[in-house]
């Protein structure tokens, strides 16, 4: 099942895979679902195994995506920034 990472930023990643994509976190050597508070975790040189993580309403289209990837890193910009 080939992962394609299509953003990295932070700690999170916009991936794709058979023409869908998700945003994952990236903690502690680990990658996480993003949705619903789901926190069960694959190690992160696992990324074929991204669907164990994912279900399949967890995957969208590009454009959606890809706004919710812009907004999670906007919000954890103005988080550090504040915080200086």
């Amino acid at each position: 099942m080939d992962v394609t990472i299509i953003a990295d930023q932070g700690t999170h990643l916009l991936v794709a895979q058979y023409g869908r994509y998700a945003v994952v976190e990236r903690r502690n050597n680990s990658l996480y679902n993003c949705h619903d508070g789901k926190r069960v975790g694959i190690p992160l040189d696992d990324l074929p195994a991204i669907s164990t993580i994912l279900n399949e309403s967890d995957w969208t289209d590009q454009a959606t995506a890809q706004t919710t990837f812009n907004e999670i890193v906007s919000r954890g910009t103005d988080l550090a920034e504040h915080m200086r």
